[in-house]
This record gives C-alpha cells, structure tokens and sequence, in this order.
C-alpha cells in the first residue's frame, strides 16, 4: 500500500527540539537500542510516529545543514524502487542498507530536488487513524506539480487526482482510494521544493501561539480549508518547517 509511513527530524539540536515539541505538540521520546547507537523515537502516548536523528553534515548524503524533517515512503522493494527513482531522473543520497532486524531504508531526491527516505519494513501491519498530536497528511511543494505527481505516482504506485480549490488546483496522491499526501505549487517566494508533514492538533490558533511563544515563527497563520478544517505552518526554532491541521 503507498503511503507515508515515518517522520524524522534531522537536527544538530536534537535536545532543544525535542523540549520545544514536547511543549507544544505533548510528544515524549522512547530510546531504542541499534547497532551504531540509540535510536530516540518520538511518542504519543504509547504511539511511536518518528524519531530524532543527528544532522550528518553538509558533504555526507546531500542533506541541507540546517533542520529539516524528512519523510519516509512506504516501499515493497527499496533497491527496485531506488532503481525506479535514478530511472525517473531522481537521485539516491545514501543506498538502501539494512536497519537491524526493522527493514531497509535508502534516502532520495525527486527530480526536482525534494529528499525523501525509502522505507522496506521487515514486517507491515495496518496504520492507525490519525489522532491529536500525530501526523496526518504530507505535503510536497513543487514548481512543477504535475511532473512531481507522476514521479511519485511512477516510484509508489499513487493515483492521482486533482482538486480545484479557491484560487488553485490541488494534486492529491491517492491509494487504494485513500488520500494520502497532497503536492501544491510554492506559496511564498523562494520556498524549496520539499515535503512538509502535517501534525493534527486540536485547535490551530491555540497551537500555533503556543509554537510562537516557544520561539517559532508563524509562516502562515491559522486559515480556514473549506471542507477540511484550519491549518497553518509554523517554522521551529532550529528552521524547520511544519504543519498543523485542525481537521
């Protein structure tokens, strides 16, 4: 099934960040044992959604130096999909390799410049419905959406559909009929080509003055989505980018 499975925030300051979004958003951490060191998972109640991980630096694995949240695709077979993904014109940082006995993951760019990590897990079991403080949608800005909505539909097996709504088409990446992640032109001047993961919250305004209380800076702020619900996008106080969605 094609669908966004796993989030990672990629910091140099792992600590600071896990204080700010444990403020804001009640996540906890859970330390988990691997081969080249503890692994720091976040957690909401008994619910693990992502991890906190080490920047590796500014030559090793094409990553920016600055913080930045990284999302993982759902894959059958990484080393086929990573084969897919130079096929298409993307380009793979690091190479599938085995994580302990939990699967295997690579690290990618789409054509157009978006990381992404691909995860093969050992094991698969349904996802969970969405709840407070987890993440519920993804969201890819592209200068070219319709050419990124066909690499992703090419390398994950999506469906696509497209929406119009106020002012703008929206591309939904579907499976099994099921939305699961959205790809948009920039809506600001210079923003990158990247994925932007959601976290669901109970109340956006509320969330967001509390993110910008903490140090955050509010990028777009609380906003209605006809039919959806209110978002906005916050950048946390090492400069990554996320989203809230009140749905």
């Amino acid at each position: 099934m094609s669908k966004f499975v796993w989030f990672e925030y990629v910091s140099k300051q792992g600590q600071q960040a896990q204080g700010f979004f444990g403020e804001v958003f009640n996540w906890t951490t859970k330390s988990v044992p691997m081969p080249q060191g503890n692994y720091t998972m976040i957690a909401i109640g008994d619910r693990t959604i992502g991890g906190f991980i080490a920047a590796p630096g500014a030559s090793s694995e094409g990553a920016p130096e600055h913080a930045h949240w990284l999302t993982h695709l759902h894959v059958t077979d990484a080393a086929k999909a990573a084969a897919k993904i130079r096929s298409l014109g993307g380009k793979i940082a690091k190479e599938p390799f085995k994580v302990a006995d939990f699967g295997t993951m690579g690290i990618a760019a789409d054509p157009q410049g978006a990381a992404f990590a691909l995860w093969q897990p050992a094991s698969t079991e349904a996802a969970p419905a969405p709840i407070e403080g987890s993440f519920c949608w993804n969201e890819l800005t592209a200068a070219d959406p319709d050419a990124a909505a066909k690499f992703y539909a090419e390398v994950g097996g999506f469906e696509i559909e497209v929406m119009t709504m106020p002012g703008m088409d929206y591309t939904v990446l579907k499976s099994e009929g099921v939305p699961r992640a959205g790809v948009t032109k920039p809506m600001m001047p210079g923003q990158p080509n990247a994925w932007l993961p959601y976290v669901q919250v109970k109340h956006a305004d509320t969330t967001a003055d509390k993110a910008k209380r903490l140090g955050a800076s509010i990028v777009v702020p609380p906003t209605d989505i006809p039919k959806v619900g209110r978002f906005a996008i916050f950048v946390d106080p090492n400069g990554a980018a996320l989203g809230i969605l009140q749905p």
